[in-house]
């Protein structure tokens, strides 16, 4: 049986640790590496051996009681959030690790709703109980609070009376007192697997304790049933670039693929790597239920599925200008950008031409001063960064109707599109309309392909649209004089008509937060809380400490924090976590500040282009409608 199991935890509870404790035991490695050392087999990049803590996921395989294993360790810092998130998509159960000392903290609750909204079945472990001051009866006694009656010690008397409350034949074998472990745990393993139970184990694995009892219960509790059979279905969870070779890294959860096979978007692999224990080796095949290395795919982006719907990403909510060494040319340093890109898809590198510019998207301080180090060792440059900024987002408020025509001499195309609003987070998404007796289905893909192959700009801030339902309505093209190009200018001019027609809303990030402050500051905050445009989510009093949920813009909490600290006399406690995208709570000071004409931006036109007369002429967007020659 194949079984890829995910390491998750918030910094510092002892993740790596685990992850090495787990390899040595199980014959992986001969020798624990330690986090104090810098030879720990998991964080092998210098920025990690240097920080201490983990940046970047990483995979390797293990053997326990005859089953194949692989592990995926993941880094614990919420600024590396789209990292961990990519990962989960090639598991079949989680370990959320916890500090017997610290307890739940901001990123256990993140990685707790996140491992559940995706249905993975997860258990605790409950690390550095051999420490004087831990407490894992408390620690386990907060989980089963926070995360309900589910959470129960493995193998404990809890265990046995929930299990046997969940079956009457069980319930009877335990009041009599015949129920066996392994009968306990095949009903464990049901439960596990529905996201019904999560086991809690207890250890140490700087000391190795517990480490053998996690082992046992993930070979009891979950279970696989992988085929070889059928399609392809693979997620690609991590993309490098090692000696000038581009590597994926992914799970195959269905069919298999062999060197040389062709992938559906036509590319074919060159090589395929399968782990044996900690380091990777050529093989011809790889099946179902496996983690590979593939190389010589270019096409597909880590995060993308095949035979499969992807996950929605994290998206960051920082933006920050890269100031670059005058020697290196503007292009030569979007190349070198756009290829960590490549391995990080969300730092969205921008280039904007009117001030040659080159802006990057991060989720926090600490991913930008792992960037800055980065290039410096990876291309040896020195760069900076100008100071952290918002990213706006823009939607619509209403449906609307936009028309584009591109008709030069020689040329023609028209698209009718209708944009939609759609649910916060859901991104842009297609869809037709259009009767393939007006339009041919090659045409409706390129009009397709180019609604997704750029970023569109808003018409409030300039900023990138987002929660939208772009719908082709109709279109039209001429039999001698249409190219391809045609509709990308055509749809590109349908959507910013659309915008320009329509009603937008500006949109901001925001971040979820939980304050835990003595009960004499819970009415401060609270009035905080209000003050700084957020929404208070649930409070509750814990003795003398009082616990506020909330919900805040990202712009108004970042410089608050100080104020926080100061007030609290440094006890006050907040753990904050990226929320999405909402409703910003001050659109016209932004829309203000940042100054954008969208009539000024000739690369992003809404204007059409019609021909009379054997010549080519430009339509002002507001007199677009009068000239169209389809009738939607």
């Amino acid at each position: 049986m194949k079984k890829t199991i995910g390491i998750f935890a918030h910094v510092d509870a002892g993740k790596t640790t685990l992850s090495e404790a787990i390899l040595y035991y199980t014959g992986a490695i001969r020798k624990r590496g330690s986090i104090e050392e810098k030879n720990t087999v998991m964080d092998t990049a210098v920025i990690e051996q240097q920080r201490g803590i983990t940046c970047f996921s990483g995979a390797c395989g293990f053997k326990f009681n005859n089953n194949d294993y692989y592990l995926i360790d993941t880094p614990g810092h919420t600024d590396f959030l789209p990292d961990t998130q990519r990962c989960m998509a090639a598991l079949d159960c989680a370990v959320i690790t916890v500090s017997a000392v610290e307890g739940i903290e901001g990123n256990t609750e993140l990685l707790w709703d996140m491992l559940s909204e995706r249905g993975i079945p997860t258990l605790f472990f409950i690390n550095k109980c051999d420490r004087d001051i831990a407490e894992p009866q408390r620690v386990t006694a907060e989980l089963k609070k926070r995360f309900g009656s589910k959470v129960v010690l493995w193998r404990s008397d809890d265990y046995l009376e929930m299990l046997a409350g969940s079956d009457e034949a069980l319930m009877e074998r335990y009041f009599e007192g015949t129920l066996s472990l392994d009968e306990a745990d095949r009903k464990a393993s049901e439960l596990f697997m529905d996201g019904e139970l999560c086991p809690c184990i207890c250890g140490s694995a700087m000391q190795n304790q517990g480490v053998d009892e996690l082992l046992v219960c993930i070979d009891a509790l979950c279970k696989t049933d992988y085929s070889s059979q059928g399609d392809l279905v693979l997620q690609i969870f991590k993309v490098r670039h090692e000696k000038g070779k581009r590597m994926m890294l992914c799970h195959i959860s269905g069919g298999e693929i062999s060197v040389r096979d062709t992938l559906p978007n036509g590319e074919i692999i060159s090589e395929l790597r399968a782990f044996d224990g900690t380091k990777s080796v050529s093989v011809q095949k790889v099946s179902a239920g496996d983690v590979a290395e593939i190389y010589g795919i270019t096409g597909y982006r880590a995060g993308e599925c095949i035979g499969m719907e992807s996950d929605t990403p994290c998206v960051p909510g920082l933006s920050a200008r890269v100031i670059y060494p005058e020697n290196i040319t503007s292009k030569d340093m979007l190349t070198k950008l756009q290829l960590l890109e490549d391995e990080e898809p969300t730092l969205s590198v921008r280039y904007e031409p009117r001030t040659a510019e080159i802006s990057v998207s991060v989720m926090g301080r600490i991913e930008l001063e792992i960037l800055q180090q980065r290039i410096s060792e990876r291309f040896d440059i020195d760069v900076t960064f100008g100071d952290c900024g918002v990213i706006y987002k823009e939607t619509v408020t209403e449906p609307t109707v936009g028309y584009g025509h591109f008709e030069p001499l020689r040329h023609y195309s028209e698209v009718h599109l209708r944009i939609e609003p759609t649910e916060r987070g859901s991104g842009i998404s297609f869809e037709s309309e259009c009767s393939l007796n007006t339009l041919t289905s090659n045409y409706q893909h390129l009009v397709r392909t180019h609604v997704f192959e750029k970023e569109h700009k808003g018409v409030l801030t300039g900023s990138a649209l987002t929660d939208v339902k772009i719908v082709l309505l109709t279109g039209a093209s001429h039999e001698k004089h249409t190219e391809g190009g045609d509709f990308r200018e055509a749809t590109y001019r349908a959507i910013r008509h659309g915008l320009m027609r329509g009603s937008s809303r500006l949109l901001e990030p925001y971040y979820k937060c939980r304050f835990a402050v003595d009960t004499a500051h819970m009415g401060r905050v609270i009035s905080d809380i209000t003050r700084l445009s957020g929404t208070m989510l649930s409070s509750e009093n814990e003795g003398t400490r009082a616990v506020i949920n909330a919900r805040i813009p990202i712009a108004e909490f970042t410089p608050y924090q100080t104020e926080f600290i100061s007030f609290t006399g440094g006890r006050g406690r907040v753990v904050f976590s990226y929320d999405g995208y909402d409703v910003c709570h001050n659109e016209a000071e932004v829309t203000e500040r940042i100054g954008y004409e969208a009539e000024r931006d000739v690369e992003n036109t809404p204007d059409s282009v019609f021909c009379a007369h054997g010549a080519g002429f430009n339509v002002p967007w507001r007199d677009v409608e009068n000239f169209i020659h389809c009738k939607s």
